[in-house]
């Protein structure tokens, strides 16, 4: 990174109808789907009031069999058997990393995809599995997916059918980690090393399950609470200004909600906008990374691959540029 900056210097949820909601790790929140009024995925939609309908979130029989997963699928040597990752790092000041949670959708996503290609933000998205078993959509799932993996996305489990963690047992764990790794993994072709747990509840069984197949459990720093918003203006709003109070961190967010995917390219522009700023003031200006940067061994932060630092280094030396051409 700190070639990255001389140069800167230098110049100056179960279902569709089913998503995670999510607080801290010790609360869990009702369920709602936001939904747009007019367009399901209209990015313009910033004056557009948003309407919340309650759901039931979709649980499996107790009695569907536990599935393990192949070997392979488990045990990323990059991201894997890290510490608890929970997005506060002061070693990581001016970095945020951008996490979507409970997808794919095939209304929303896209429109996720392309703001984050549009403005070059490296991304992870935390998989409910339950969408690949879907015969509606299990198609669209996973040609979705598999665009994710194509653009450098990281991928990780989210858990099967969106299930609340908090008192899971051997067969749950089985039927809602380990079935997602097996569903997850030939789609990305790759193993999985990050799994975030629904509501951030996770039992001390559960805790040492992850830790038995070599995953890195992925919490957040930022919660803008995108779940419960329905006003398009006031969530933009809300999520920068988190980043920028926070000066960085994890954030957790909801491709599979029509309001997140019509702001979110916004506030990629906002938070591009701001680093001009500080560029200009001859400040730090809050470089969006991936998680690769907030894992740690033991305390210790982990190396980090040399084509994501290649990359970050690349999006450092273009930024002077791409605030020029904003003046112009």
């Amino acid at each position: 990174m700190r070639s990255g900056w001389s140069a800167l210097w230098g110049i100056g949820f179960a279902a569709a109808a089913v998503l995670s909601l999510h607080s801290d790790a010790n609360a869990d929140h009702p369920g709602a789907v936001a939904r747009l009024s007019n367009s399901a995925t209209a990015p313009a939609a910033a004056t557009r009031k948003y309407e919340r309908t309650v759901t039931t979130p979709v649980v499996p029989p107790p009695h569907v069999a536990p599935v393990t997963p192949v070997p392979p699928w488990t045990a990323d040597p990059i991201t894997g058997n890290a510490d608890r990752l929970a997005g506060a790092d002061h070693d990581r000041a001016n970095m945020v990393a951008f996490t979507f949670d409970d997808g794919p959708d095939p209304l929303t996503t896209p429109t996720v995809l392309a703001a984050l290609e549009k403005y070059n933000i490296p991304a992870s998205f935390f998989i409910v599995t339950r969408h690949l078993g879907d015969p509606k959509r299990a198609a669209e799932a996973r040609t979705l997916i598999q665009r994710e993996v194509a653009a450098g996305f990281m991928i990780g489990s989210h858990t099967a059918h969106h299930a609340n963690l908090g008192e899971a047992g051997a067969v749950q764990l089985a039927r809602e980690v380990d079935g997602s790794l097996a569903m997850l993994g030939p789609v990305v072709n790759q193993p999985i090393g990050m799994f975030r747990p629904p509501y951030g509840r996770l039992s001390p069984r559960g805790r040492q399950h992850l830790r038995q197949l070599g995953l890195t459990e992925v919490r957040w720093s930022i919660d803008p609470r995108d779940w419960q918003a329905t006003e398009a203006p006031d969530l933009r709003q809300k999520i920068l200004g988190e980043i920028l109070n926070a000066d960085g961190g994890v954030v957790l967010l909801h491709d599979v909600h029509a309001i997140t995917a019509g702001v979110i390219a916004q506030v990629f522009d906002d938070l591009e906008h701001f680093n001009c700023h500080r560029l200009a003031l001859k400040k730090a200006p809050i470089i969006p990374v991936s998680l690769h940067y907030f894992l740690r061994d033991n305390g210790v932060s982990r190396p980090v691959p040399q084509a994501v630092q290649d990359r970050t280094d690349a999006y450092i030396r273009a930024l002077p540029e791409r605030c020029s051409r904003r003046r112009s």
